[in-house]
């Protein structure tokens, strides 16, 4: 019972300022130990559950990642303190003592900071600078850092016998005299007002005799009864009633009514009024009342630097003399300075008006923004105020708009919105039973379930019902309990709606260009949702009270989320600039400006809907918000800290289930870390052992295991901003494959240069991992392509890849293996354009973008590879020192290997011309794709090679077509096997062409043959047509044998004939 009243501390705030999360921890762990020692809690077991409990989600998701933190063998009796060691080891990192001490020498009093908050600051980082004498370090540091001259001298009057304790006492001295010199000199102040708002009137001024004191306002011209008093219907700004001013308020505290989102008060969207300057300058009089004091800011006016202070009520810019006396000798820059002024300024609740020395126009400059304004001079002005125009147009004030505020008893519900879910009549209906709910739980409940019936969000069911589910109560870290049902019985009757929810792929390119973010979160949003009378009966659910049923939606259904996003993006639909995912709404824009207004505009269609709005998670105009575990900002998308600081913080796995987890840690940030597949094959071999998922690894955990470990965890340090996806800009697919997997990057270029939309990575499977080098670089091609299909399709794109072969093969007029044709028809769909730029040149090249690899090693990669390419095509029978020497003895390859440097192709060449995008050099020797292209001087050799064994013609050319290539290699092969002796002794010969015998015609010219002759040296070609009746033949010359002028000559030849029946078809 003595706990239950002891209140509960705040959960610890893990993402604040890490400059200071030491601080905070000790400050924190010290409240928890006051709250264990005010409710007699002494358990390590139940200390620990408070600590964790407390401490809130997020420390708890750091604690359940720290190893060994989390002590789960039930004989521990420290299960407390090893959690506390290792949160402090966490949050309270040792540091260099040299560091903190340069950290202590740097700190000095700032202006207006009490002496006691400076002193603090220093003791407390004194603590971490491991100092012989503390105190003699605090008063070096006082003596030099202190803000007042006064303090400074008294302490060296004081000499040796100076302690902390005399400074603190001299120094609170001080500021009491300073602070009672400033109150005496306020009461000799005349004007102590300042202005607040000022209503303008045309009616003329009365000076009455003074009489009596009134204690509302202070006059002496009427009494405390009198109605006309204009303090009657005036707040007072100090203790918030009505009937008098703050300077006559009696009451001693201080209180002052705040207006948020979650007030009762009924706030009202209001556009904010603009005058004309002709109606500004018709006002007569203006009356003066009293603002905070903590509005000034710094302006610079004229060339000269004041403070003023903000004022949202006032239309005027006011000077006082003492500050325009200081401005002329600062030889401020003004014009149109008049000494009588068309203006009248009263004091609040005053009738006497304030004098007005002048008027003058000047330029205004706050940061970068800067105006010509007019300002007013005041005689005995306290204060300098800028006025409620000009601040709104230098952006420093702000006219904000609040929408549903109002929080009534019923909570609010959609507007016009009643959902009825689809049951299937064919499930039988189930009645669970009552589930005991713990006792000390037993009257919070009920007391929600009240709650919820006057909220109108439950109901009571007075009649048998044939849905019942048990009840979940669910304790949340407010300490407040949330009702939950276990409808996995109910959920089988209902029939999903199966509206798409919104992908974060779908979503992140709507952000392009923007710069100001807003998120609002709706309160309790399904609960704003009224359910159909129909489909209440399945959400009926059984308490210690009896049946209740649900009048709105709730968590449980499995439609819910779907029927909420299709709500949702109906009633947005008319906003610009803004998407949704369930209940969570973000608000963009180009600029400022825009934002605001698609803000004004989505606030105004939901209070329209009679949406409200949780103010405690509702951010607005932000340059970078949190959206579904991304941070997003103008300059791209990232990964929250948090998941980041779990991935560093974990430790080597030892088990398989440990591994698995890792892994999937990895794969949330994978989109942001090139060749993630490669960098993770060393891990996921481990995988592929077939042992318990809680067997121990360690034994087989080697260096290379630990290398690829640290490697993924320094990958997060370097871990880039994506950027948004403009489907406007161009684009660029860049791919490439190592020996175990794929990736990929998608690129965009747009005025500011290129940018990393994504990456993409894939592990090969054991059968693509024994593809050949060029079908692994085709396949990382096509999966790139598909995958990322949601930006590709429908946009011309550039294909980029380091594998040159791939240009030909991709083209038009390539005749690849039956599997790479295969890809090239399933990329049919898109339009690309496959371009070739080598990995040293590609500044993108995923495989150079390696984490932690080197250039040396990648270049050491790649040689290694065509190494092998050379080594894999050189025939048995030769030596490539010997084919090297060929080659550069060869005629013929001298001149290919000339046309392949300058791009100068000879006639002699043209048979190599025509595979010129396949050709290509490595140390001498000239390779076609994959196939070594064999010097004249050695073919017969090698043709010799192929032919042992004595294969026939097709045999041997598949027998060349795996190593080697030169120009009619077909032709060679054919004339070889036909060439040997002993295969033409083996071969039966080939046996003549059987003849087909024709019908004889009835009579000449009825069936003829046509065919062409040539060409002829002349370039002609003969047009020979034989009759079969009898053998005659008609020769025509043609000049030209296309079908128009063949079909003129054969239709004169034949109509000529009268026997003939000439068909023009």
């Amino acid at each position: 019972m003595f706990q239950s009243q002891v209140p509960a501390i705040e959960p610890f705030d893990c993402e604040g300022d890490p400059t200071s999360i030491s601080f905070r921890w000790d400050k924190w762990k010290r409240a928890l130990e006051i709250y264990f020692v005010a409710t007699n809690t002494n358990a390590q077991i139940t200390k620990r559950a408070m600590l964790l409990h407390f401490g809130g989600m997020a420390l708890q998701d750091i604690y359940f990642n720290i190893p060994g933190a989390h002590v789960t063998n039930p004989d521990a009796t420290n299960v407390y303190d090893t959690a506390i060691k290792k949160l402090d080891e966490y949050f309270s990192p040792k540091q260099s003592y040299l560091f903190e001490r340069h950290i202590f020498r740097l700190m000095k009093q700032e202006p207006n900071e009490k002496f006691e908050k400076f002193l603090v600051r220093l003791r407390r980082q004194s603590s971490k600078c491991n100092f012989a004498n503390a105190d003699e370090n605090l008063i070096d540091q006082i003596i030099e850092k202190c803000s007042s001259n006064k303090l400074r001298k008294n302490i060296l009057v004081l000499g040796d016998t100076a302690t902390i304790e005399k400074i603190v006492a001299e120094a609170n001295s001080l500021e009491t005299v300073e602070r009672q010199l400033n109150e005496f000199h306020d009461r000799q102040s005349t004007t102590t007002t300042t202005l607040n708002k000022i209503d303008t009137k045309t009616t003329k001024l009365y000076s009455k005799k003074e009489v009596n004191f009134c204690s509302r306002c202070g006059s002496k011209s009427h009494k405390n009864d009198n109605s006309s008093c204009p303090a009657i219907n005036v707040n007072c700004m100090k203790c918030g009633f009505k009937g008098h001013f703050q300077k006559h308020c009696r009451t001693r505290a201080n209180k002052r009514k705040s207006t948020n989102l979650s007030s009762n008060e009924n706030h009202k969207v209001k556009k904010p009024k603009t005058e004309t300057t002709k109606n500004r300058e018709s006002a007569s009089v203006d009356y003066i009342f009293h603002i905070d004091d903590d509005a000034t800011i710094d302006c610079q006016v004229g060339g000269v630097n004041i403070k003023m202070l903000i004022d949202s009520g006032s239309r005027s810019n006011i000077i006082n003399d003492k500050t325009w006396v200081y401005m002329k000798r600062s030889k401020v820059i003004v014009s149109n300075q008049q000494k009588s002024s068309d203006k009248t300024f009263l004091a609040y609740g005053a009738k006497n008006p304030l004098k007005v020395l002048g008027s003058f126009d000047a330029q205004i400059k706050v940061g970068p923004k800067s105006l010509l304004t007019k300002f007013y001079v005041i005689e005995n002005g306290s204060r300098n105020l800028l006025g409620k125009e000009t601040a709104i147009s230098l952006d420093v004030l702000k006219l904000g708009f609040v929408v549903n505020s109002i929080e009534e008893k019923q909570f609010p519900k959609f507007k016009d919105v009643q959902l009825n879910i689809t049951i299937d009549k064919t499930v039988p209906p189930v009645c669970q039973p009552y589930r005991r709910i713990p006792i000390p739980l037993e009257l919070r409940i009920n007391k929600k379930i009240d709650e919820l019936v006057k909220m109108d969000i439950i109901e009571p069911v007075n009649n048998p019902s044939s849905w019942v589910s048990p009840m979940v109560p669910i304790l949340k870290s407010d300490d407040d309990i949330r009702i939950c049902l276990d409808m996995r019985a109910a959920n089988k009757a209902i029939i999903r709606e199966n509206h798409p929810l919104p992908t974060m792929e779908q979503l992140i390119p709507k952000f392009c260009k923007a710069t100001y973010f807003s998120k609002l979160d709706i309160k309790n949003a399904f609960h704003q949702v009224e359910l159909d009378k129909n489909s209440r009966n399945i959400t009926t659910f059984i308490t210690s009270k009896g049946l209740y049923r649900y009048k709105r939606l709730m968590f449980g259904i499995s439609c819910a989320p779907e029927h909420f996003q299709k709500i949702m993006e109906k009633m947005l639909l008319p906003c610009e600039g803004v998407v949704n995912f369930i209940d969570d709404i973000v608000v963009f824009g180009r600029d400022k400006k825009e934002h605001d207004t698609r803000l004004q505009h989505v606030l105004t269609v939901l209070k329209d809907n009679n949406v409200l709005l949780n103010k405690n998670k509702c951010i607005f105009n932000a340059n970078s918000i949190q959206f579904l575990g991304h941070e997003l900002s103008q300059s791209g998308i990232k990964p929250l800290d948090k998941y980041i600081k779990a991935i560093e913080t974990f430790r080597p796995p030892e088990t398989i289930e440990e591994i698995q987890s890792f892994l999937g840690l990895i794969n949330y940030v994978g989109k942001w870390i090139p060749n993630l597949s490669t960098l993770t094959e060393p891990i996921r071999q481990l995988l592929r052992k077939k042992m318990h998922k809680n067997a121990n690894i360690i034994t087989f955990w080697k260096k290379e295991h630990s290398t690829a470990f640290d490697e993924l965890k320094n990958c997060l340090s370097k871990i880039p901003t994506l950027g948004y996806y403009d489907p406007n800009d161009r684009s660029q697919v860049i791919a490439d494959a190592s020996p175990v997997g794929l990736s990929a990057v998608l690129i965009q270029y747009d005025d500011n240069g290129p940018r990393i939309i994504a990456f993409g990575n894939k592990s090969l499977t054991d059968i693509e991992k024994r593809y050949c080098q060029t079908e692994k670089e085709a396949l990382a091609l096509v999966w790139a392509i598909e995958h990322f299909h949601m930006y590709l399709y429908g946009k011309k794109f550039e294909l980029i890849t380091d594998h040159k072969p791939l240009e030909v093969i991709f083209g038009t007029r390539s005749k690849p293996c039956a599997r790479i044709e295969r890809w090239v028809l399933r990329l049919q769909a898109y339009d690309y354009k496959v371009i070739y730029k080598p990995g040293k040149s590609n500044i993108a090249d995923p495989l150079s973008r390696l984490c932690t690899t080197s250039i040396q090693n990648s270049s050491f990669e790649d040689e290694h590879h065509v190494n092998q390419i050379v080594q894999h095509a050189r025939p048995i029978a030769l030596y490539l020192k010997s084919i090297i020497e060929a080659s550069n003895d060869d005629d013929e390859f001298k001149l290919v290997k000339d046309a392949l440097m300058n791009n100068a192709w000879d006639a002699s060449i043209n048979n190599y011309k025509l595979f010129q995008h396949e050709l290509w050099l490595h140390d001498g020797v000239l390779l076609r794709g994959n196939k070594m292209v064999i010097p004249t001087k050695l073919r017969k050799q090698v043709l010799a090679a192929a032919h042992e064994g004595h294969p026939s013609i097709v045999n041997m050319k598949a027998r060349l077509r795996t190593k080697v290539w030169w120009p009619k290699i077909d032709k060679d092969a054919e004339n070889t096997v036909k060439s040997c002796r002993g295969c033409t002794l083996v071969s039966a010969p080939n046996p003549p062409v059987p003849m087909k015998r024709r019908e004889l015609p009835s009579k000449a010219w009825v069936d003829t043959a046509v065919d062409f002759l040539g060409p002829l040296p002349s370039g002609d070609h003969l047009l020979v047509i034989i009759d079969y009746y009898s053998r005659y033949k008609e020769i025509e010359i043609m000049k030209s044998i296309s079908t128009r002028h063949n079909k003129s000559i054969e239709k004169n030849f034949f109509t000529s004939r009268k026997s003939c029946k000439y068909n023009s078809r």
